[in-house]
């Protein structure tokens, strides 16, 4: 009988180590499902806030660019309205201790990421009736004393790339003195003092000798 007992008592002791076992497989597999999921949800929280980073700094590069166009504009209208229009990448850059605008793309590294920004100038046309700012330019309705001012940046990354634009207007007249009118007929942004004229109507010409204006 004693025999029996202690035969029974070692499949008993088998089995339990079975069952324990199988219970720390399952543990381990539970634990290693949850390390799993917990570092999903590290790395996404880590590229979010990456993505977050990235794009801020972008946001504050244009609009540090719109302010310096703003600058030129405050400088003299002529210096952004002179400028080649819809296809030219410009960037900001001090010179002589003044913003200006220099054709080409910037590059900036911030942090590890590389920034590349530039500015597009476009005309701007106006509704004749309503005088509002038409969504397709119309040269014929072409509006000498508003701008359009857009800047993008781009980076190698999700967001990318960032664009903001604002319409700049001249809200300054410069008086210039027309000094004589020996330059002759012409037309486009003048110069101060000027020598030309736009053109005379009824059609004739301009005699100046003896320092007088006399229409012929």
């Amino acid at each position: 009988m004693k025999s029996k007992y202690s035969k029974f008592k070692i499949k008993h002791n088998n089995h339990s180590r079975g069952v324990l076992l199988l219970e720390l497989l399952i543990s381990i597999s539970i634990l290693a499902a949850i390390l799993s999921v917990g570092s999903q949800a590290v790395w996404v929280s880590m590229q979010s806030g990456k993505i977050s980073s990235e794009s801020d700094l972008a946001i504050g590069l244009a609009g540090e660019a719109l302010e310096a166009a703003r600058g030129v504009v405050d400088e003299k209208w002529q210096y952004i309205y002179s400028l080649t229009k819809g296809s030219q990448h410009y960037y900001p850059s001090i010179v002589g201790g003044k913003w200006s605008l220099v054709s080409g793309d910037e590059t900036i590294t911030l942090n590890t990421a590389r920034y590349t920004r530039y500015i597009v100038i476009d005309n701007v046309s106006r509704d004749l009736s309503t005088r509002m700012i038409e969504p397709a330019y119309d040269s014929a309705n072409d509006d000498p004393s508003t701008q359009k001012v857009t800047v993008t940046v781009e980076w190698q990354g999700a967001g990318s790339p960032v664009v903001i634009s604002d319409y700049f207007f001249r809200w300054r007249n410069k008086i210039c003195n027309q000094t004589n009118w020996s330059g002759g007929a012409g037309s486009g942004v003048k110069n101060c003092p000027d020598t030309t004229y736009e053109s005379i109507f009824p059609a004739g010409t301009i005699d100046t000798a003896g320092g007088s204006i006399k229409l012929q």
